[in-house]
């Protein structure tokens, strides 16, 4: 039994049974040096080489698209929210070029369709129609939407059509009184037809009609059916303005500006207001805010110029003088005599005939 007991230690090591357990490190140790070592480096298959060089690449390419992939998730999940801080327009066209790098995502194209649509920007969300959603499969529901809003965007259309090739007809030397009243009849005409966009003939017949009262109830019934037609609000902003009501003003121009910040005619409106309230730096922020915007937009370069001369930046007034002569839109008789002190600032906002 002695024996056997001194072979047992001798031979102990649990994986080669021919060695003692190396107990020098841990008295507890039950592999013998040899085994330790081995168990401690188990060697790699050969077989497993290729496969982890493949794992490791992947690994590689997954990491170097990731930022990209983040970044347009990123723009994708956020997009609403971004609308609601006032960065509507910059927000679309984030989303177009999202759905350009992915164009076989349907869930893209779709929202950008859709927030093109439910923000009003309808030659948008047709552009994008065009480009983006063509010949995606949609769900029963997702089509369902695309169709209602193709409805909408046809009624448009349609209507833009018909009222384009009625003013294309008009004589130019027809007396002014005459074709505001042929205009008006078309558009009632057009009123009656359920085919057509109603939206827009009651925004035209607000431009038509000779009472203020009734200029703002067709304005009204144009938000209420279309409540993001951003023309037609900074519109009833400027004619409240027009009649002293400089808060309901400046809620329309806000309505406008708490989805897009830089919309020019919103922040004209508010520029305005500013110079009214005698707050000339703060008009500058907006004027300028509406000049870099759309330059072009109804009487944007005119509000520039004045908010330029009330912050004494004539240099700058006097360049502003001479491209807005090179576009052909010279500066008016009216605004001259702004500029020459000859009627007040009150006087030329508050009885003004046109936006």
């Amino acid at each position: 039994m002695e024996n056997q007991n001194i072979f047992d230690e001798l031979c102990n090591c649990e994986m080669c049974h021919q060695a003692p357990a190396d107990r020098t490190e841990n008295p507890r140790s039950r592999l013998c040096r040899r085994c330790r070592e081995q168990a401690i480096h188990y060697p790699v298959p050969r077989f497993f080489i290729p496969v982890a060089l493949a794992v490791l690449a992947l690994t590689v390419f997954a990491y170097t698209q990731m930022p990209k992939s983040l970044s347009d998730y990123r723009i994708y999940a956020t997009a609403e929210a971004k609308i609601q801080q006032g960065m509507l327009y910059d927000t679309l066209s984030q989303l177009e070029q999202t759905a350009k790098r992915h164009p076989n995502s349907t869930d893209l194209a779709v929202r950008l369709v859709t927030l093109s649509m439910d923000y009003g920007c309808y030659d948008y969300a047709a552009y994008c129609m065009n480009t983006c959603l063509v010949g995606k499969s949609l769900s029963d529901a997702v089509y369902g939407d695309m169709l209602h809003y193709q409805n909408i965007l046809n009624r448009y259309y349609d209507t833009l059509d018909e009222l384009q090739t009625f003013f294309d007809q008009m004589k130019e030397d027809t007396d002014p009184e005459a074709a505001v009243s042929t205009i008006r009849e078309k558009l009632k005409e057009l009123e009656k037809d359920p085919q057509m966009y109603h939206p827009l003939i009651w925004y035209y017949l607000a431009q038509f009609s000779g009472e203020p009262e009734e200029c703002k109830d067709y304005l009204l019934k144009c938000l209420e059916e279309n409540p993001m037609d951003f023309t037609a609000m900074s519109d009833l902003g400027t004619r409240l303005r027009r009649e002293g009501d400089f808060d309901g003003a400046r809620s329309y121009y806000q309505q406008v500006l708490r989805y897009e910040k830089t919309e020019a005619l919103a922040c004209r409106g508010m520029a305005i207001l500013s110079l009214l309230n005698q707050n000339p730096d703060e008009a500058l922020i907006f004027a300028r805010t509406a000049y870099e915007s759309n330059p072009d937009a109804t009487y944007v370069r005119d509000t520039y110029l004045i908010t330029l001369f009330e912050n004494g930046m004539t240099e700058e007034a006097e360049r502003l003088k001479q491209e807005m002569k090179e576009a052909g839109t010279p500066v008016e008789e009216d605004t001259e005599a702004l500029l020459n002190g000859t009627i007040t600032l009150r006087e030329y906002y508050m009885e003004e005939e046109t936006l």
